[in-house]
């Protein structure tokens, strides 16, 4: 297994939903939370958003427990849906007041970003969508989004960062209808941005709600050459609930990681896990682990003969006799 692996920390402390705004377990400081990720074995990295969970005040602090860990930060972005001004939307608010805010929020986590040399910074329209039908001019939303982008993109080439920028889709939550909900329609406005440092992050969780074929969304952005970042996690395709991947089911996370080394992604595996109820450095070890399987099973259908069985697009059930027989190996 060539890649290595990323925790965000925004899951490792204690998580509050719509039903219990106290949550199940108890607050831990953002240190904390960075040595938990960094006495894994394995995880080398974290993922992090600006201001809640970096900002100039602790940013000397964490340097500090990275060193100490030889943990890296792997992504970094601004958040602009967590405050009551980013309630409408962000960069497609329609007041503009507010969008050249939410603007500057990713323009700050860039400043902060080159700080750490850090490799990628995602962008989540989350709040730009609609709740209610016909309540967004989806024209002109798409219009001020992508102003807003070719913003952020000229602000990161006019101080030369080396940050590449991921728009990551999501169908729903917490709008009833996120815009760039698929794949492909994030893959459309990225194409018509055009700029080599503007690509894809795949969250699987979000692909698997919107009923999409993991395989297919994957080849597609890799065909492009767009793949930037991927988050991996795992749900029944009802609910984003973010468990270990592999967990639900393990063939498609063999699947997806399949196609990542048919194309030769070298970028990192990030965690995006949501341990409501559960202890999160055993959600961190059983991803780790299962990351490591299906790479070590992937390894096995190669060397049995999986790229033969495919190039026909006929051999259906001799491949899942394959995918059998190199999990019971592995």
């Amino acid at each position: 297994m060539k890649n290595k692996i990323s925790m965000g920390i925004w899951g490792n402390t204690n998580l509050r939903d719509r039903f219990n705004i106290n949550g199940f377990g108890e607050d831990v400081s953002v240190i904390d939370r960075i040595k938990q990720v960094g006495e894994i074995e394995g995880i080398d990295g974290i993922e992090l958003h600006l201001p809640t969970e970096i900002n100039e005040s602790n940013a000397s602090e964490i340097e500090k427990v990275l060193n100490d860990y030889g943990l890296q930060i792997v992504q970094l972005c601004g958040h602009t849906w967590t405050e009551k001004q980013y309630k409408f939307g962000a960069l497609g608010e329609t007041d503009e007041k507010i969008r050249s805010m939410a603007i500057d929020r990713v323009k700050a986590a860039l400043d902060m970003g080159a700080r750490f040399d850090v490799p990628i910074s995602v962008l989540w329209p989350a709040t730009d969508g609609n709740d209610f039908p016909l309540q967004t001019d989806y024209l002109a939303l798409y219009d001020r989004y992508v102003d807003s982008v070719h913003q952020i993109m000229d602000y990161l080439h006019q101080n030369n960062y080396t940050t590449r920028i991921c728009i990551e889709p999501k169908p729903f939550e917490p709008r009833s209808y996120i815009m760039m909900g698929t794949t492909a329609q994030a893959l459309c406005i990225v194409n018509e941005v055009n700029d080599p440092s503007f690509g894809i992050n795949l969250d699987v969780g979000h692909s698997l709600i919107a009923k999409e074929n993991i395989e297919d969304q994957l080849s597609l952005i890799l065909r492009y050459k767009k793949l930037y970042h991927t988050h991996f996690n795992d749900n029944d395709q009802q609910c984003d609930a973010d468990l270990p991947p592999g967990t639900v089911n393990f063939i498609r996370l063999v699947s997806i990681v399949y196609v990542l080394d048919q194309m030769g992604y070298n970028g990192w595996l990030g965690l995006d896990l949501f341990p409501y109820r559960d202890d999160p450095m055993k959600f961190m070890e059983i991803s780790r682990d299962n990351l490591r399987l299906a790479f070590e099973v992937v390894k096995l259908m190669n060397e049995n003969g999986a790229a033969e069985l495919r190039k026909s697009g006929t051999k259906g059930p001799e491949m899942a006799e394959l995918i059998r027989d190199c999990m019971k190996k592995a």
